[in-house]
């Protein structure tokens, strides 16, 4: 996982949500925090290992994630590529941050 970044832990950083992408830029998922993010990425690909994670901006990561080594004569790849950014950041290179991702949370019954 990744640490919190400075500016995350900083009391005037915006608290903002997080945007994962897979490698055709389609949005799979909103998250509260960067670590939240991480944490479902890897879940959903099985990571077993991050191969690459650059910033490529301020609040704005690439990442080459592995997968656990496929069934014998199953061909599918196990390398995933996932960008996951800050909204705001997600406004800056113009994406519409209110896209319903792919998978969203479960909705949480109400009394």
């Amino acid at each position: 996982m990744s640490a919190p970044l400075a500016d995350e832990r900083s009391h005037t950083a915006p608290n903002l949500p997080w945007y994962v992408y897979d490698r055709h830029a389609t949005l799979l998922r909103v998250a509260d925090s960067l670590q939240e993010a991480e944490e479902w990425a890897f879940d959903h690909w099985r990571v077993v290992e991050v191969a690459d994670r650059e910033e490529v901006a301020d609040n704005d990561y690439f990442y080459l994630l592995l997968a656990a080594k496929s069934e014998e004569n199953d061909f599918h790849a196990r390398d995933f590529q996932a960008r996951i950014i800050r909204q705001d950041r997600v406004v800056a290179i113009g994406r519409d941050p209110d896209t319903p991702p792919r998978h969203p949370p479960a909705e949480t019954p109400t009394e």
